[in-house]
């Protein structure tokens, strides 16, 4: 087994350990506790100008400061957000306690106004805290655990997308290995076969999409790692074959996993061994194995209608084109058809630093101070590339999908520069085929709304 595998498979590799860095905790802890000083020193000065506040640290408080740093971010003044919500995360802990819940959401908050401002050694102090804060929750109240795990992992997935980042890839592997905790712990708690442990595993495989697109974006894989003595180490490098390979294997892996769940989940409805199928087709397509994701995708159609689903119903599974990876995870067909709409495919651009990959969630999204909306309307038809059998020379075409006749429809703002790169970027994304009755049928004039990441927002002033 190579060393990213090793890493990649090992739930408590890489990560922060369990016990907080000593000196990160006190920086955090004199940072916020200064910041209160500070404040209550102003309260007090206020409160001889009869400010209806009586005591700084009154919860209701907390939430006025939360709005007013919220409205700060907004108008992009980060360093008055992040003092703002610093303050917040010390009102919690005088009201609720050193290891509260309370503080969870002002310190993600906080962090965001950090990321900003790219203050990277403020973030780290405070991705710190914020496990051991959850670490703390886990004795507790294990549900509410794995919602901070949830925080955690968003944030720290936000800041593996920022450009500006220069360790982007660390943060990413941070947040693959934070969801393996998660993943044992629910083992430990609800059993190593239970229905949550999807979703998890469905992270997991979604990280290691990331990674092979940040890989196809550099050409090679850079590992940094924390030793036992919390010092950070340059670790190995592979190229980029060989990284790809281990993620595809991983991948699959934790899909076929996800099936074997699924199987023994009698509460989940009856097609849910089809819907896993489905989602291990997807996985061949993203990694060029073309005929080995139609013979899924064809074996998961017939699976579907052995399950009592009706043959125009089946259909309708793979009747709206479907940017690959998808980010929901469905185990029914009604939950998969009620998240198709109408008009135009709609595909939120995540970050230049991952390719082809659609925003996660709003969560993930970048901060930018300017609000522009760079956004492109493009038309093409996607065709199946049938096999054809045996030609002259005795070698078979292997089936694909062709994006073709691929055009702009409009840009907004309008200008060359827009249009030229929403040609690239469209071109580079991955679909789910149609299929009609089992068999692959063409996509015509599929219409996509293209919005691009906010790094670009400096395009809409360029070629005009």
């Amino acid at each position: 087994m190579s060393k990213l595998s090793a890493i990649s498979s090992d739930p408590i590799a890489g990560t922060v350990g369990k016990l907080v860095k000593t000196l990160g905790l006190i920086k955090v802890a004199v940072c916020t506790s200064l910041l209160s000083v500070a404040y209550a020193q102003q309260s007090d000065a206020d409160t001889d100008e009869a400010s209806p506040w009586l005591n700084a640290y009154d919860q209701i408080r907390s939430e006025q400061l939360i709005d007013e740093g919220q409205r700060a971010m907004r108008e992009g003044e980060f360093e008055t957000a992040e003092r703002i919500f610093l303050d917040a995360v010390q009102i919690a802990k005088v009201n609720f306690g050193l290891n509260s819940t309370e503080q969870r959401m002002p310190l993600e908050l906080a962090i965001s106004a950090q990321l900003a401002q790219d203050k990277w050694e403020q973030v780290d102090n405070h991705f710190t805290y914020f496990e051991w804060l959850n670490d703390e929750i886990y004795a507790r109240d294990f549900y509410s655990y794995l919602r901070g795990t949830e925080q955690l992992s968003s944030m720290l997935l936000k800041a593996s997308a920022d450009t500006n980042n220069p360790l982007a890839v660390r943060y990413l592997i941070a947040a693959k290995n934070l969801n393996w905790r998660a993943i044992s712990g629910i083992e430990a708690t609800l059993g190593e076969t239970h229905v949550e442990l999807a979703p998890w595993l469905y992270n997991i495989v979604l990280a290691h999409y990331y990674q092979s697109s940040l890989i196809k974006r550099h050409g090679i894989s850079s590992t940094v790692f924390r030793n036992e003595q919390n010092e950070e180490v340059s670790g190995f490098t592979l190229n980029k074959s060989e990284s790809l390979r281990i993620s595809y294997r991983i991948g699959k892996e934790l899909l076929e996993r996800i099936a074997s769940i699924y199987a023994g989940a009698q509460q989940l409805p009856p097609e849910r061994n089809a819907m896993a199928r489905i989602y291990l087709a997807d996985w061949e397509m993203l990694f060029g194995h073309q005929d080995a994701a139609l013979s899924l995708y064809q074996s998961a159609f017939n699976e579907l209608l052995a399950n009592g689903i009706g043959t125009e119903q089946a259909n309708q599974v793979f009747a709206r084109p479907t940017v690959l990876p998808s980010n929901s995870l469905h185990n029914s067909v009604a939950t998969l058809i009620a998240e198709q709409s109408e008009g135009p495919i709609r595909f939120n651009a995540w970050s230049p630093n991952y390719p082809a990959a659609e925003l996660p969630s709003e969560h993930v999204a970048i901060n930018t101070g300017s609000g522009a909306d760079i956004m492109a309307l493009l038309r093409f038809d996607l065709h199946p590339l049938l096999p054809s059998g045996l030609l002259n020379n005795e070698r078979a075409i292997r089936l694909g999908f062709n994006l073709n006749d691929l055009e702009v429809v409009s840009t907004t703002p309008d200008n060359d520069l827009i249009r030229e790169r929403a040609l690239y970027e469209v071109s580079l994304l991955q679909f789910r085929p149609r299929l009609e009755n089992g068999a692959p049928a063409p996509f015509e004039n599929v219409e996509l709304e293209y919005q691009f990441p906010p790094q670009f927002s400096a395009l809409s002033v360029s070629g005009n």
